[in-house]
């Protein structure tokens, strides 16, 4: 693998990076909210 093809690997990767975090980032939500819910 050439260092072109392995930095538009990278780029790739950074680009579905973001996509990943907001989908962690709302099941955590999810989960803290029925947790919240339960509590109250």
């Amino acid at each position: 693998m050439t260092r072109e093809e392995l930095n538009k690997e990278l780029r790739m990767h950074s680009a579905t990076w973001q996509a990943v975090a907001a989908v962690y980032g709302l099941l955590v939500g999810t989960m803290v909210l029925s947790a919240m819910a339960v509590m109250a």
